[in-house]
């Protein structure tokens, strides 16, 4: 393979948004779950005029707080449904590749499953576009 044909190679857009959304499930689960037990901001509501586009919006520090938790928890239950799509084989590609904080190359994760570099691709796309399907992102 030459270089102008490495170029032209462009990654779909619904595999970046799926791996970012892998890659950042492991940190989000993790921040719900330790500050979920005793991290609140206070409940006392204090609104702040913030200006929009058209009108005004007022929000409570309180009330921004708990739309980022319900956001972040939406993220961690979409990722763990989608999981449950996906074979064994993909699901263990996954999390190999994705839930692992120090992020280790493909080629050290086929050689830990045991497979070959064609089929460690292979089943890395059908995880990947199994699970954008299911997200609605295709």
């Amino acid at each position: 393979m030459d270089s102008s044909a490495a170029m032209q190679y462009r990654k779909p857009a619904y595999k970046k948004i799926v791996e970012r959304m892998l890659r950042e499930y492991p940190i989000l689960k993790k921040s719900i779950v330790e500050y979920e037990s005793y991290h609140y901001p206070s409940c006392i509501t204090v609104y702040e005029e913030r200006i929009g586009r058209s009108y005004n919006e007022y929000l409570s520090s309180t009330e921004q707080y708990g739309i980022r938790r319900a956001d972040k928890q939406m993220k961690v239950r979409s990722v763990e449904q989608a999981l449950k799509v996906l074979s064994i084989e993909e699901r263990k590609l996954i999390e190999e590749r994705y839930f692992d904080l120090n992020t280790p190359s493909d080629g050290m994760i086929y050689e830990r499953l045991g497979w070959s570099k064609r089929n460690y691709y292979r089943i890395k796309k059908g995880a990947l576009y199994t699970l954008a399907t299911f997200l609605n992102f295709i």
